[in-house]
């Protein structure tokens, strides 16, 4: 079965391609207006936040020990659609994922240096 440890991102972005394809959504070639795509990632993340909205430290707690394997579903659908539009937005303008993601980590241990540890 696909799971993350099997799948590459540019097959995860091929099948989405060709879902919004089947739906006709987008040109001819299923590319969606990058806008629209940012726009609805806001729409979809509101959404997957709804899940956490007014959780307490002990809802939090069951999340994360599993405790909750219905919100935890209902939380995945919802990232699922995050990550769709991200890897739709990423594909019609041609960013590398893995290339990005490695380049950000690395500006981001440039920056923020550990607690008690001097800024470089």
């Amino acid at each position: 079965m696909p799971s993350d440890s099997n799948t590459p991102i540019a097959e995860l972005k091929r099948q989405v391609l060709a879902m919004c394809r089947r739906k006709g959504w987008g040109d001819e070639n299923g590319v969606q207006n990058p806008q629209h795509v940012a726009m609805a990632m806001t729409v979809e993340m509101s959404e997957l936040l709804e899940h956490f909205q007014w959780l307490d430290p002990a809802d939090v707690d069951r999340l994360l020990s599993g405790g909750d394997p219905a919100r935890v579903a209902l939380i995945a659908e919802e990232f699922a659609d995050v990550m769709m539009y991200g890897l739709q937005l990423a594909d019609a303008l041609h960013i590398d994922v893995t290339e990005q993601i490695l380049r950000k980590i690395d500006i981001v241990d440039r920056r923020m240096p550990k607690p008690n540890e001097p800024k470089r």
